[in-house]
């Protein structure tokens, strides 16, 4: 399942220039080197975040996608243009960017893996966490948490509320 870069994002803070790096590092990019250009351009991956999560929230919804959301998404996805190859020596096809500096890469990978999400076939099992509000992709129809942690704080949550309302009833 398509879980990737787009899903993080979403999922992202990104309050500093070192939250986007720190997220960007947990994807192996970007080099030292170009961390210091991409954190300058903070802004632009909020605002891909921004959309992310205005898109997924609709799917999630069953409503239509916002128009300047998916034109966000698409923008940053047109801005490397890439061609598919064939590499000899390994004998498998490989896509190759044409054109574009780190950030724009970073970027249309970003996007790119929204639109693989969003218009793929795992776009019905996309879920916002009940617990904490993060986004997940559903292995299992049922799931309803991102995680067991979130599922036993809320179990544990309503078994408190349940037994100091007995406790109230009682007195």
């Amino acid at each position: 399942m398509p879980d990737g870069p787009a899903l993080r994002l979403a999922n992202a803070r990104l309050d500093t220039p070192g939250d986007l790096i720190g997220l960007l590092a947990e994807e192996g990019e970007p080099e030292p080197a170009v961390a210091e250009e991409v954190a300058l351009r903070l802004r632009d991956f909020a605002r891909l975040r921004d959309a992310i999560r205005e898109l997924i929230d609709a799917s999630i919804g069953g409503g239509p996608f916002p128009a300047a959301a998916v034109e966000r998404l698409n923008e940053a996805s047109e801005r490397v243009p890439r061609v598919l190859r064939l590499d000899p020596a390994e004998r498998a096809a490989m896509e190759q960017p044409i054109s574009g500096g780190p950030t724009a890469t970073l970027l249309a990978a970003a996007a790119r893996s929204g639109i693989e999400l969003l218009g793929g076939e795992y776009r019905h099992r996309l879920r916002r966490c009940p617990a904490c509000g993060r986004f997940f992709l559903a292995r299992r129809g049922d799931r309803r948490w991102c995680s067991a942690a979130c599922g036993n704080r809320t179990r544990v949550a309503r078994h408190y509320a349940r037994r100091r309302a007995n406790v109230k009833g009682a007195s």
